[in-house]
């Protein structure tokens, strides 16, 4: 009988609407105010998105997020379906700039907009002419043919082509790269942490979290800081980290500091990047102090405990060796690698690879490694398993970063082991 879980995640590409993408880029950009050209309920979707990201601060015990800036809709109609929406977008317009005086427009298409074929672009040039005010728009339609990131990246680049301008370079500054909760995200905040022991200051956080006003100094940093991870997001940051490279000569630091090695690498490029070596080995010193002091703490209970890896989702979005590297830290026995029901051959043989050199420890089926659960102290899974009597920690989608993430993770791990509870869930 093989092992039950409660659901797959196994795209190989996103589908998703590019509204929301826009969304996020100037979310957070005061002066900005964004109109979507759409029916009323799409502006829900971006109002949702705020709200569960607040949950999330709050349940991981962090500061209120700031408010975002205004978002109007067109609120398209069915009678726009026929005569068309570019009246009501013009009036949106007029409206937006009137009422809040921004000093930038963004708006981003719906479904029913590219559908219709407004001309949108026209639309913006008139207004922008009219007010003096820039005006932008980006040639995708909710989900007719663009997707989230599309949305997110096409309006970044815009900004960049519009409003970035060369400017003197300020030594020991940053800016970041991304989003990831933002800047009171817990990725910001272990790379600010971080930088600060390097005597260097962030000045910002594109795309989405500078004032709009701020957006022309943002190439006075020393370099930029890549707050990325795997799969198609990297991807996109990578590609504006090369444009701004290009364009106004800012190096980048394009690593993902999970797990304790990598950590150590990051800070220790991160100090080259900057020209600082010796304060980066300082740092890093500090830090070895903290994380030895820590594992010594957890070692008496993890020790020689027998743990499980069940792993599910696709490499491009999970790489299976920090966790391993954490298992081997707290010195716990592996006693094997599950593989669940989530892979064709292809992607399967990809994950097999990527474990090969890792680990000698054997690598079962979902069917023949059930038995396996039972006798482990605790199970580390990418997807909730059904069985509730055993101990499982459930694995992100995007692991915590740097020193303070893998003592988190660790520390998990060890109050896991250390309760008198037999099953149930709990998440890193």
């Amino acid at each position: 009988m093989a092992i039950k879980t409660k659901r797959f995640i196994a795209s190989r590409k996103s589908c998703s609407c590019s509204m929301p993408g826009v969304w996020r880029a100037v979310a957070y950009c005061e002066g900005v105010v964004v109109i979507f050209h759409s029916p009323r309920a799409c502006a829900h979707v971006a109002r949702s998105m705020d709200i569960n990201a607040q949950y999330r601060a709050y349940a991981e015990g962090r500061r209120e997020q700031e408010g975002t800036v205004p978002l109007l809709s067109s609120q398209l109609e069915e009678k726009h379906s026929i005569f068309g929406g570019a009246e009501r977008l013009e009036a949106c317009l007029d409206y937006a700039l009137q009422e809040y005086k921004p000093q930038c427009l963004v708006i981003a298409n719906s479904c029913v907009a590219g559908v219709i074929g407004d001309d949108v672009e026209a639309v913006a040039r008139k207004k922008e002419a009219q007010y003096g005010v820039p005006v932008l728009q980006l040639d995708c339609c909710g989900f007719l043919d663009g997707e989230y990131y599309q949305g997110y990246y096409g309006m970044s680049e815009l900004l960049i082509k519009r409003f970035f301008k060369p400017a003197p370079k300020e030594v020991g500054s940053v800016l970041l790269l991304g989003d990831n909760g933002g800047p009171w995200g817990h990725y910001a905040t272990e790379v600010t942490r971080l930088l600060q022991a390097l005597q260097v200051k962030v000045i910002g956080q594109f795309p989405g979290y500078m004032p709009f006003k701020a957006l022309p100094r943002a190439t006075s940093a020393q370099a930029m800081i890549i707050l990325g991870g795997r799969g198609q997001s990297h991807e996109g940051l990578s590609k504006i980290a090369s444009l701004l490279k290009e364009g106004f000569g800012m190096p980048y630091l394009d690593q993902y500091p999970v797990g304790w090695q990598r950590t150590q690498a990051w800070i220790v490029a991160a100090g080259k990047l900057l020209q600082r070596e010796k304060l980066a080995a300082k740092a890093l010193l500090q830090e070895k102090q903290h994380f030895d002091a820590a594992l010594a703490k957890y070692l008496p209970v993890t020790k020689g405990k027998r743990v499980v890896l069940c792993i599910g989702r696709l490499l491009k979005y999970f790489h299976p060796e920090s966790v391993l590297e954490t298992i081997r830290l707290l010195q716990m026995d592996l006693t094997g690698i599950i593989l669940l029901d989530a892979y064709d051959k292809a992607e399967r043989e990809k994950m097999l690879q990527a474990l090969a050199p890792a680990v000698q420890t054997q690598i079962y089926s979902a069917a023949a490694g059930e038995p396996l659960l039972e006798a482990a102290d605790l199970v580390l899974t990418t997807h909730e398993l059904q069985n509730e009597s055993i101990k499982q920690i459930f694995l992100p989608m995007l692991p915590k970063v740097g020193t303070t993430g893998e003592l988190e993770f660790m520390e998990l791990i060890y109050r896991r082991l250390a309760s008198r509870i037999k099953g149930g869930l709990s998440y890193v």
